[in-house]
């Protein structure tokens, strides 16, 4: 029995570290992926691509006829939009944005983009990405990835506080079970917590600062991961010296022991 109850032990101890390790990690995803931060790290990387592909420089050359369309038709259409394509990107610079500079118009440009990609329909499928793989990285950033990103997160949960339970229930000393999981929380943000900067390090490459869109809530998701973890080591700390497990444990022994069915006895009669 003590054999099977110890394999039993180490298989949820496994299964926990990676449980928390993905709540951590999906909890990052889910958190950064909301168009706020999609949106502040996007614009960035779009308006150097913008810069390379000299798409810029167009908009420069295009802004008298914005201005021209927009003092024509803001009079007559409330909140009018001037739309252009411009190397496979859709523009859409409102009227009253165009008319407070080309820079306004530049910003506004990279927002609607941003925008376009974040809330366009994208095929859940992973396989056919395979025959476009192009679509991959703007899926990456969308919505529908952040709130894929979001199930697996409350999944993952779900799953740490089950594992957590039976942990509790399957060891002698309850006091491990807190230790064993605080240990695991505290691992696993330290891990994640500076994963940010280590991109910041390759920000002159593309790739490197779209990268960091997917980690740049990592550090204030880590701390929170963090601080579960030192409550529960501290939880541990009181088990411990209190005697706390060993009080539990011996109230579950009477509960099992008035739970026995009492055996009566009939004698014979000569």
């Amino acid at each position: 029995m003590g054999i099977i109850r110890g394999f039993f032990v180490v298989i949820v101890a496994v299964l926990l570290f990676f449980s928390v390790f993905s709540l951590n990690l999906f909890g990052i995803l889910s958190s950064s992926l909301t168009y706020e931060n999609v949106q502040q790290q996007a614009e960035i990387i779009l308006g150097d691509v913008m810069n390379d592909l000299n798409v810029t420089s167009v908009i420069e050359q295009r802004y008298p006829t914005i201005v021209s369309f927009c003092l024509n038709n803001s009079e007559v259409v409330v909140n009018s939009e001037y739309v252009f394509s411009e190397s496979d990107y859709v523009f859409d610079i409102p009227c009253e944005s165009a008319l407070q500079g080309i820079d306004a118009v530049i910003d506004e440009g990279i927002k609607s983009v941003v925008h376009k990609i974040y809330y366009g329909n994208y095929s859940e499928n992973i396989t056919s990405y395979l025959d476009a793989p192009q679509d991959a990285p703007l899926f990456l950033i969308s919505e529908q990835a952040q709130k894929t990103t979001s199930k697996i997160f409350y999944y993952s949960l779900l799953a740490t506080l089950i594992l957590m339970g039976l942990l509790f229930f399957a060891v002698e000393k309850k006091s491990n079970s807190f230790l064993i999981s605080g240990i695991y929380f505290v691992l696993c943000s330290l891990s994640f917590m500076k994963i940010n900067n280590l991109f910041s390090l390759f920000s002159d490459g593309i790739l490197f600062k779209f990268m960091g869109i997917f980690f740049s809530t990592a550090f204030p998701v880590s701390i929170r991961l963090l601080i579960i973890g030192i409550l529960l080591l501290a939880i541990a700390i009181v088990f411990k010296v209190f005697r706390v497990g060993f009080w539990i444990s011996s109230i579950a022994e009477k509960f099992k022991g008035k739970s026995k069915p009492v055996q009566i006895s009939k004698k014979k009669n000569k």
